[in-house]
């Protein structure tokens, strides 16, 4: 299977769209490891981000609060989530179920600048 027949198939299974967007994210997981980086994309359900420093041993299904950081350093309120995949400093998170809707809510109030 090709890199494109993988990624189609893959897409395939997402719930959520995927909107190419940066923004400054910060990650404050329940075991004391705080990462900030920039987001890839985002969607309701979720973020890919690129962490500014490699993070530190197996993070997989670690939870905790994560960030959206305005250009002017204000910070959203905390999302909960959970990391989903990793690979080098790109790091998948899954927002919780119940705050999905809020976040999906706010990042599109955001883009579309209301």
């Amino acid at each position: 299977m090709t890199d494109n027949q993988r990624k189609k198939q893959d897409s395939n299974k997402r719930v959520c769209s995927r909107i190419n967007v940066t923004k400054t994210l910060l990650l404050e997981l329940d075991n004391g490891d705080i990462l900030e980086g920039r987001t890839v994309d985002i969607s309701p359900r979720g973020a890919l981000f690129e962490a500014d420093t490699p993070p530190e041993g197996d993070l997989l299904g670690i939870a905790g609060t994560f960030f959206i950081i305005s250009d002017d350093g204000h910070f959203s309120v905390g999302y909960p989530c959970k990391v989903v995949r990793l690979k080098g400093r790109s790091i998948a998170i899954e927002v919780n179920k119940k705050a999905a809707a809020a976040f999906g809510h706010d990042m599109t109030k955001d883009l579309l600048g209301r």
